[in-house]
Formats: structure tokens, sequence, C-alpha cells
């Protein structure tokens, strides 16, 4: 799947202070997890989750990220940081939150408002996203 039809990241936002939040098209995550991909191997992340019932906690504490992908065809969203595997299935929306074109989180929110969000250590440079 390429990532060249997919729009910038700054095309959707949604407010604009110093930092913005992009909220992503379905139809782009698995090119967008597929892109970022090489990008984690060296990244450090906290996990914290969300939601009714569950309160916020800090599922990984500044753990090196394993994995982060998309599968389109079964409709999940894997993350594997050391200590704290998670699967999300049917994601209902992904944000990304950048600060001058670095990543610096994503947030997943599953269909009964569950949120999970992977906050990086050390931002990402989006411009190694797009070939």
């Amino acid at each position: 799947m390429s990532f060249v039809n997919t729009p910038r990241l700054d095309a959707i936002k949604l407010f604009r202070t110093d930092m913005s939040q992009t909220e992503l098209a379905r139809r782009h995550w698995e090119a967008f997890f597929e892109r970022l991909s090489p990008l984690l191997r060296a990244s450090v992340v906290q996990v914290e989750t969300s939601g009714l019932g569950l309160g916020d906690r800090i599922a990984a504490d500044w753990v090196r990220l394993a994995e982060l992908s998309y599968d389109a065809a079964n409709d999940l969203l894997a993350i594997a940081a050391h200590g704290a595997d998670r699967t999300i299935h049917r994601p209902a929306r992904i944000y990304v939150r950048d600060e001058d074109g670095w990543l610096q989180s994503i947030e997943i929110i599953d269909g009964e408002g569950r949120r999970d969000f992977i906050i990086f250590k050390e931002p990402l440079h989006l411009a190694e996203l797009t070939p």
C-alpha cells in the first residue's frame, strides 16, 4: 500500500496551538502504521489507558516499543511494548499529536470509548514518513 496518496498529516487540523492534533482517516491507518513502523525500532514510550471502570492508568512506563500496527482485514490495532502488549479490536478513531512536525503521541479510541495513549519520549520526525 502506498503512502503517496494519503493526505499530509497537517491536512486535517482539529485545533491549533503550539501543538496540533490530526485525526487520521480510517482508509489511511494501515499505510500510516506501515510507514511509521521502521521509525519505532528505537522508540521509548509510555502507554496510558483510560476508560470507564478503568480510570486512568499507566500500562507501560517508558519502555521500548516493539510494534505498532494496524490490520485492516481484521480491524485490529496491535501495540507491543515490553510489558504492555495490547490488541485493540475495532478501533473507532486515531489521533496524532505533533509539534512543529515532530510526532509527540498517538491516541486510539475504541468503540467503547476506551482511550490508549502512546507517548514518545523522544518525538519522531514526521517528514521521515513521507516518500
